[in-house]
C-alpha cells in the first residue's frame, strides 16, 4: 500500500515522500497515530501545496533574517554603567541591557537570542553574537563607558 508520510519516521522516510508499506502497517500504526496518508491523488496534492507553502514561508523568513544580520553585522552598541576604579563596574551588563539599547536604536530582536558567556563586568569593547535563524548569526560591538566619562 502506498502512504504519504506527515511526519519524519526513523527507518521508513520523511514527511512529504510516498513510500510502500504492508496495508496492515499503514491501518494498524500510521493512520491512527496520524503519521500517514493513503497515497490518493487528492492526499498527494495536499501535501505537495503544504510543503511548497512551508517552503514559501522558510525563504521570506532567511531571506529577512539577512537582512537583519546585513544590518546588525559592526553595529556598535554603547552602554554607560556605573563603574569603580580600575575599570570594574558596579553590576554587569547582561543580555536584557544590550536588548534595550539596540531598542533604543529602533532595532529588535529576541532578547533570548543575544550570546554572551558571561555578564560583562569590565569596562571596555566586547564582540557579542546575536542568533537571527537557524545558523544565521549577526555580531555587533558593545562599548562599555564609565558613567563619569563625557
Amino acid at each position: 500500500m502506498k502512504v504519504v508520510l506527515l511526519e519524519d519516521i526513523e527507518n521508513l522516510g520523511l514527511a512529504g515522500e510516498i513510500k510502500e508499506v504492508k496495508s496492515g502497517y499503514a491501518r494498524n500504526f500510521l493512520f491512527p497515530k496520524k503519521l500517514a496518508l493513503a497515497a490518493t491523488k487528492e492526499n498527494v496534492k495536499l501535501i505537495e501545496e503544504k510543503t511548497n507553502s512551508i517552503v514559501k514561508r522558510t525563504q521570506k523568513r532567511l531571506q529577512a533574517e539577512q537582512a537583519k544580520k546585513e544590518q546588525l553585522d559592526g553595529l556598535i552598541v554603547e552602554i554607560k554603567a556605573k563603574a569603580g576604579e580600575g575599570g570594574k563596574l558596579f553590576g554587569s551588563i547582561g543580555a536584557q541591557d544590550i536588548y534595550e539599547a539596540l531598542k533604543e536604536k529602533q532595532i529588535e530582536v529576541d532578547k533570548k537570542s543575544i550570546r554572551l558567556d558571561e555578564p560583562i563586568k569590565q569596562l571596555g569593547e566586547y564582540e557579542v553574537t546575536i542568533a537571527l535563524y537557524r545558523d544565521i548569526k549577526a555580531t555587533i560591538k558593545v562599548i562599555v563607558h564609565s558613567l563619569n566619562e563625557n
